[in-house]
């Protein structure tokens, strides 16, 4: 025991050094393991994709297919695409950092198609806590010295109380991502599986029954494009 603490007297200007070094780096590894777009990731790799009118009720399934809507579609915001979900996220740049300003997200049920088949997802009345929708942020803008913002995005930053200039109408130096589930856009969704009687005929759709995803704070609905979820699978 001496010998060892004799050592690391004798080395501890280096030894410090690369013990914080290595614990930066496991507490990133960690962080980037354990984040929620990882656990979902993980959670989509246990499962096999499946065909629609084989998932049993009460089954946690994954579906991979097509996203279509139900009734009349959402616009997007800032890229004006019709989609079934949106979420835009505005950042202002503060003296060291960036600051989330706007954090907009607008959902409704959509269909899911795969192979002929279809299932209703249903993200706009299930608890926070019951699901997790990860999209890959693939429309961007951003505004600031010498560029303005267009009068799209000045007008949707209007009706959420904010603006793009500061004192003396000076821009701000600003960023903006969307990530939407477009129309005919392919996702995965992993789900509480339950079929449910028609009220209404669905054109296209000939059964009785149609198969509905929803979530649990145990099971959470899981919606993505992420590419990664989108590896194609044996259908069981």
């Amino acid at each position: 025991m001496d010998n060892v603490l004799s050592l690391f007297q004798e080395n501890k200007h280096f030894l410090i050094p690369v013990f914080m070094f290595s614990t930066i780096i496991l507490i990133g590894l960690l962080s980037y393991y354990f984040s929620k777009k990882n656990r979902m990731l993980r959670e989509f790799k246990k499962t096999r994709k499946k065909s629609i009118n084989s998932i049993k009720r009460n089954e946690y399934a994954k579906i991979i297919g097509k996203a279509k809507h139900v009734g009349e579609p959402l616009v997007a915001p800032l890229s004006g695409r019709k989609c079934v979900y949106y979420h835009v996220v505005v950042e202002v740049k503060g003296n060291k950092s960036w600051r989330k300003i706007i954090d907009d997200v607008e959902s409704q049920d959509f269909f899911i198609s795969a192979a002929s088949e279809m299932a209703i997802v249903k993200t706009s009345n299930l608890r926070v806590d019951s699901k997790y929708i990860h999209l890959v942020k693939d429309f961007s803008k951003n505004s600031g010295f010498r560029k303005d913002a267009p009068a799209n995005l000045e007008a949707y930053l209007k009706k959420h109380r904010e603006k793009s200039t500061g004192l003396f109408g000076v821009n701000k130096q600003m960023r903006y991502r969307e990530g939407v589930i477009e129309i005919d856009e392919n996702i995965a969704v992993k789900g509480m599986a339950e079929w449910e009687s028609l009220r209404e005929p669905i054109k296209g759709y000939s059964y009785s029954k149609i198969l509905t995803l929803t979530g649990t704070k145990k099971q959470k609905l899981l919606v993505t494009d992420e590419p990664k979820a989108l590896l194609r699978v044996n259908v069981l």
